[in-house]
């Protein structure tokens, strides 16, 4: 069955459950996803603290016409101000992120005083709270901390921490089969033949999903062996995801098909109207989701990106896990042929504030490096046949974002 890709992506993610938890230290946590809400143990600050350096003061001392204060003393960062107080015409000298004294209800900066050490001089009438971190203001001790669906950052960990949080819940991390299939394409591992294709397939795929997350098993490169191929799939265990390249076309050794049947494979689609990757199926093999991607290497990249990528994110339980399209203007003329849905190769750049998206020199799926060079699929949709004139405004997926952003 050919399918439209909006609709292929559809039935992928309709299809796809978020796994279960663990829980892990909170110093392991990063680039996982939050499983639960937390709840703050702690205020942040836990006192009224000092905004600044400067003097701790009374703000009702101060007038129109400023003030004289008697300076008791010193209080710096962590300096325990338990007993510590002032009463009117007093103050203390204070450091940022120091407690303030009791009494006190303000703090005025030393470069807006004569900065004196026993006596200080206050030119102008101070407002009550200026320079003051009231107690809880971050954060208050019962506060619920919910980014459950986020992928945890080192700014998450602060907050966590700060909340005094050490542990937490988070999603399983997807455990994917990884099979690469040809006879004309040799693992890496092996020694060089020049007479073979090494596996950039199975190895750009692997880099691709670790770094979205994911726990990946490189299975190999199985032979354009029916048996074989069977085989290896009868030895699968515990996995989450299987993903696949080449051999899902309609070659005489294209045997994913073929041993569908045996497998209990049931196909919800294997064929999707686009370019590139029309050759792609999606089904499950028992509750194991199966992705056959095409074997050119564009094309099983672009299948990985477009409909593997979101599915891995479902899995770990992120809230936003659609790839999600940005407007872009095209940076030159193009010829498509066929009504049919295209993601092209583009570079974006950033032009006097404006997204340009410039087509790779060539299209074709064997080219990997259109992919280094590019860094986003520019969308043009059936309806587009013909020449699609520069400044056209089309929709795009970013997948180098660091080249186009830094």
């Amino acid at each position: 069955m050919t399918l439209e890709a909006d609709k292929a992506v559809e039935i992928v993610l309709e299809n796809i459950k978020p796994l279960g938890l663990e829980r892990i230290s909170i110093f392991e946590s990063l680039n996982r996803v939050a499983g639960e809400k937390i709840i703050s143990r702690r205020n942040l600050p836990p006192f009224d603290t000092s905004a600044m350096d400067g003097y701790a003061i009374k703000s009702a001392d101060t007038k129109d016409e400023g003030a004289v204060l008697k300076v008791k003393g010193v209080i710096a960062a962590g300096d325990n101000v338990a007993g510590l107080s002032i009463e009117s015409g007093e103050c203390y000298r204070i450091m940022t992120g120091a407690f303030l004294p009791n009494g006190a209800d303000s703090v005025i900066q030393h470069e807006l005083t004569d900065n004196g050490k026993e006596q200080v001089n206050i030119p102008q009438k101070v407002k009550n709270g200026f320079c003051v971190r009231y107690k809880g203001e971050d954060l208050k001790a019962g506060d619920v901390i919910d980014r459950i669906g986020e992928k945890i950052s080192p700014y998450h960990i602060g907050r966590y921490v700060s909340a005094g949080i050490f542990y937490t819940s988070v999603y399983r991390k997807p455990r994917i089969a990884l099979i690469s299939t040809g006879s004309e394409i040799a693992d890496p591992a092996n020694q060089d033949n020049p007479d073979m294709i090494f596996d950039s397939n199975g190895q750009m795929a692997y880099q691709f999903f670790t770094q979205l997350g994911a726990e990946v098993s490189y299975i190999g490169v199985i032979k354009d062996d029916k048996d074989e191929l069977l085989n290896t799939f009868k030895s699968l265990n515990n996995f989450d995801m299987v993903v696949t390249s080449a051999c899902i076309s309609a070659g005489d050794f294209d045997y994913m098909n073929l041993i569908a049947d045996e497998l209990g494979i049931k196909w919800l689609f294997n064929k999707i109207n686009q370019k590139p990757g029309q050759h792609m199926a999606f089904g499950f093999m028992g509750n194991t989701p199966v992705f056959a991607c095409p074997g050119n290497p564009v094309s099983a990249m672009f299948c990985n990106f477009y409909y593997v990528k979101p599915a891995i994110q479902k899995m770990m339980g992120l809230k936003e896990y659609r790839n999600k399209p940005i407007s872009v203007f095209l940076g030159a003329d193009v010829i498509k042929k066929k009504g049919r849905v295209q993601f092209d190769r583009v570079k974006i750049v950033i032009e006097q504030g404006r997204l340009y998206a410039y087509p790779f020199t060539t299209q074709d799926s064997h080219i990997i490096e259109s992919l280094v060079s590019a860094n986003a699929y520019a969308k043009f949709t059936n309806e587009m046949v013909g020449t699609v004139a520069k400044g056209t405004e089309l929709s795009a997926y970013i997948f180098n974002a660091d080249q186009v952003f830094g």
